[in-house]
């Protein structure tokens, strides 16, 4: 087997390998969190010094995101994240942060919104 082809197949596995861990990692993650989540409050008060965190479920929700979605803006440090115990938690502030610098900018390109029918 010539050595291209070797380096084509090894390069390839490990994509495979890496891309198998993020999902992995992911589940892992979004696991964790389950664990440690409380399912009788859904709503939680606002500390008194205006500290608030929200957890994972929480981000997707006021986003309109999925998990796996959020987990890698997390991951790639687009949305700052802190971890607490097994907890992944974002503030609200640093959401509203993200929001702010990732405004939709159309061209000419893109396709219509689902709105412009």
């Amino acid at each position: 087997m010539p050595d291209d082809l070797k380096q084509q197949r090894l390069k390839h596995t490990f994509e495979a390998l890496r891309q198998s861990l993020e999902e992995a990692e992911s589940a892992l993650i979004e696991y964790e969190e389950t664990l440690g989540e409380d399912s009788s409050s859904t709503i939680r008060p606002q500390s008194r010094m205006g500290l608030e965190l929200l957890s994972i479920p929480e981000v997707c929700q006021e986003l309109g995101m999925g998990k796996s979605w959020v987990y890698q803006r997390i991951r790639s440090g687009d949305i700052p994240s802190v971890k607490l115990g097994h907890n992944i938690k974002v503030r609200r502030e640093a959401l509203e942060g993200y929001l702010d610098q990732h405004p939709y900018r159309p061209s000419q390109e893109d396709e219509p919104l689902e709105d412009e029918g």
